[in-house]
């Protein structure tokens, strides 16, 4: 998905690692209308946590009933310097790139597109929608090394699920031991990373594994859980930091929480609109190439319609807190 004029920032947000914080904190997410039938909840960045790992963006939207989003259209837009993943709980949309991929979305499937030095993409709802529309959009920042490679895509219809305590988890990357079995995402990673989805029908304990040296954040999609001596509700983050082997979570019934983390970059990114990047420069030229319809983010051949633009930038940028 991409973010609209009125939802970003007139500057560069810089987005960098708490990872010498280890206290546990709670973090309501910002809400965000950015359509008038869908509002989102934004986790990250925000003032108090600006990256999880290389994680430097979450929202969840929905749900939105089908009536609603069979009209869900969101044009060819670029991205650099990231890996996006819509990660759905229900409803069903349809990716399409530069690369020539056609790829539908259903819940717990992966699509995860790496920018690298550029890419073009939309995102549409698939015919007959009869779920609603509830999911989650993350992006990655890739770090310096990467940041120019050649753009993929990539389509994951079976990820690891097996049980977390009382949980089910369905691990979306990275790795995880559960037991006396270690598990391993086949997505695409450029860097340390984790990502996975946890999710009761009924009320669980859990203890989850935790590496040392990584930073984690634990939201809630759906009901509740108590971690820490503290209770964490739907559209609350647990930001947990680093230093921990393990911590052990109480969920209630219903309750899905996404757990992200991942090694602590060594250095700041710039975000800004759909572009991120270790040098800010590289964002003001993926504007002024993309507006200019430069090859190098290539076309939406499939889409029948009009690619967005992005908004402008300041001649004088300077990075600044949201």
């Amino acid at each position: 998905m991409t973010r609209t004029p009125a939802d970003s920032e007139s500057q560069p947000t810089t987005c960098e690692s708490a990872h010498t914080r280890r206290e546990a904190k709670v973090l309501p997410a910002l809400a965000r209308q950015l359509t008038p039938k869908m509002r989102v909840f934004r986790s990250v960045p925000q003032r108090d946590v600006r990256m999880i790992g290389p994680w430097c963006f979450l929202d969840h939207f929905g749900p939105v009933a089908p009536s609603d989003y069979q009209q869900f259209d969101v044009p060819p837009h670029p991205h650099i310097g990231l890996q996006t993943i819509t990660w759905l709980l229900s409803g069903q949309l349809l990716h399409q790139d530069s690369l020539g991929y056609d790829q539908a979305l259903r819940a717990n499937e992966l699509n995860l597109m790496t920018a690298g030095n550029g890419i073009s993409h939309a995102e549409v709802a698939a015919q007959q929608v009869t779920d609603p529309l509830h999911g989650l959009q993350l992006w990655a920042a890739l770090p310096a090394a990467a940041e120019t490679t050649a753009p993929c895509f990539d389509h994951y219809k079976n990820l690891p699920s097996f049980a977390v305590g009382e949980s089910q988890a369905t691990l979306i990357m990275g790795e995880y031991t559960a037991g006396e079995r270690n598990y391993t995402s086949p997505a695409r990673q450029f860097h340390p990373i984790f990502a996975m989805q946890l999710k009761t029908p009924r009320v669980a304990v859990s203890e989850l594994r935790l590496n040392e040296q990584h930073e984690y954040g634990l939201y809630v999609v759906e009901g509740r859980l108590d971690a820490l001596s503290k209770t964490v509700e739907r559209h609350e983050l647990l930001f947990l930091g680093a230093g921990r082997s393990a911590v052990t979570l109480e969920l209630a019934a219903d309750t899905i929480v996404l757990v992200l983390g991942g090694e602590a970059f060594g250095r700041p990114v710039h975000m800004w609109w759909n572009f991120v990047s270790s040098d800010a420069e590289r964002i003001r030229l993926a504007q002024r190439e993309w507006n200019a319809g430069h090859e190098r983010f290539g076309h939406v051949q499939r889409y029948n319609g009009e690619r967005l633009l992005a908004p402008d930038l300041p001649a004088k940028s300077k990075t600044r807190d949201e």
